[in-house]
């Protein structure tokens, strides 16, 4: 039943359409980051939660109460090591900012579960948009947030900050509308925008996820969804094995993407190249130093390395960043600081252990461990969602992702609310036809 709705539910819920909807503008410039109009409506929807103490009664889950520990730690390391002059305090101060600016939308999630709102719809229209933005992109037409379309490879970007944002973007679609909603076309579409951002980790777990809810959900209504994904997942490594096959010298954009693809467990390095970098990589002291000599030191040792480019530099980077981490006791407790890596590690536990060191490495473990299992009784397809972006994560800075956060929280916080009043929803993949209440 739809309770009545006030108005400041409607203006919180159209902060959500926006910051789904939005593309990024920049109004100020910020450790790396920008200010965006979406940090203004999150500071609004912030204090209105606040004011109306739902902050107070919103129920908290495991998952949550874990992650404001890990928020802990960050405050932690950036006090520490503001003290001790490794980073900026306003920066390091901004980075964590961001991780409780994302939580707003678990009490906004939770609010939209409690008022009855579906957002099936609006997500359609966001899968819809999507569409039409990733073909006139991959034409040249259209560029967003001042991103080339064909600066980063011909590979899909929507209205995130680049590819690797969008597939697990895409990939929450696949969860929300294909598994959760039991919409097959809109799954298989959802699926496809993964592959066509080449991201190769999330297109991984994502044929992975689908792979396992296929064997898993074997009855009659799956049917036309397991066809279309399966037919897709087939097209998709053909082309990956094609691709090799297929002349260098060719312009063909979804081609450049298959080749992409192709090279997901041949990148040419190799253990020897592992422990001659970590030999060869310098320590770092404060953030300024690594800035100014890890991104030139990659850049030609790279050039110099024969393999995959994206796996060397992240050899290098990360190679740095762990011995600078490991130089003292303090740092190899509770990390550098946060922004010590600034904004592209490229491997987000690497992030985690650099920031914030064992400690913050182990919180972190556990955080993933909440939303994982069945400790809060988590959506079965919202979990699935939540493997991606762990696999992701260990190529990608995937948890400090707008969009990819702000949907991981939104759903969450719809999943707390669901897990009182809606128990039906926290089914597992495998339940047979007459056990399941269908959309």
């Amino acid at each position: 039943m739809i309770r009545k709705t006030r108005t400041s539910d409607r203006f919180l819920y159209a902060i959500v359409v926006f910051c789904i909807f939005s593309i990024k503008i920049s109004l100020l410039g910020a450790g790396g980051s920008s200010i965006r109009p979406d940090d203004i409506l999150i500071f609004l929807a912030f204090l209105i939660l606040l004011l109306r103490g739902d902050m107070r009664r919103i129920e908290r889950s495991r998952a949550f109460n874990v992650y404001l520990i890990f928020v802990a730690v960050n405050i932690l390391s950036c006090v520490w090591n503001t003290a001790m002059g490794r980073v900026d305090p306003f920066v390091s101060a901004f980075f964590v900012v961001r991780l409780l600016q994302y939580m707003i939308f678990y009490y906004l999630g939770y609010l939209i579960a409690r008022r009855g709102v579906d957002i099936t719809r609006m997500l359609s229209y966001y899968l819809a948009m999507l569409c039409v933005m990733v073909p006139l992109q991959m034409v040249g037409i259209l560029s967003v947030s001042g991103i080339s379309f064909t600066g980063i490879m011909n590979r899909a970007v929507g209205n995130t900050n680049g590819p690797y944002e969008l597939a697990a973007v895409a990939a929450f679609l696949l969860c929300y509308l294909g598994y959760k909603q039991k919409k097959w076309i809109q799954g298989v579409v959802s699926l496809l925008l993964v592959f066509l951002t080449a991201a190769r980790i999330t297109s991984v777990a994502a044929v992975f996820s689908v792979a396992k809810i296929a064997i898993l959900r074997r009855t009659k209504s799956r049917r036309g969804f397991i066809l279309g994904v399966a037919s897709l997942v087939a097209a998709g490594i053909i082309g990956v094995v094609a691709a090799p096959y297929i002349s260098s010298s060719t312009s063909n954009q979804q081609i450049a993407i298959f080749r992409r693809l192709s090279s997901v467990t041949s990148t040419g390095i190799s253990y020897d190249t592992l422990s001659k970098a970590y030999e060869a990589a310098p320590v770092y002291v404060r953030y300024t130093d690594y800035l100014e000599g890890e991104f030139t030191n990659s850049t030609e040792q790279v050039g110099a390395t024969e393999g995959d480019r994206s796996g060397l530099y992240r050899v290098f980077r990360w190679t740095t960043l762990i011995k600078s981490t490991l130089n003292g006791f303090d740092t190899t407790l509770i990390g550098l600081g946060p922004s010590f890596g600034w904004t592209a590690v490229d491997g987000y536990y690497v992030r985690v252990f650099t920031e914030t060191g064992v400690l913050g490495l182990l919180v972190f473990c556990w955080f993933a461990k909440a939303l994982l299992f069945r400790g809060d009784g988590s959506l079965w397809a919202f979990r699935e969602y939540a493997f991606m972006l762990l696999a992701t994560g260990c190529f990608v800075d995937i948890f400090v992702s707008y969009k990819p956060m702000l949907l991981l929280w939104l759903w969450h916080g719809m999943n707390q609310f669901n897990l009182k009043n809606k128990p039906y929803e926290n089914d597992v993949p495998n339940l047979k036809l007459s056990e399941e209440i269908e959309t």
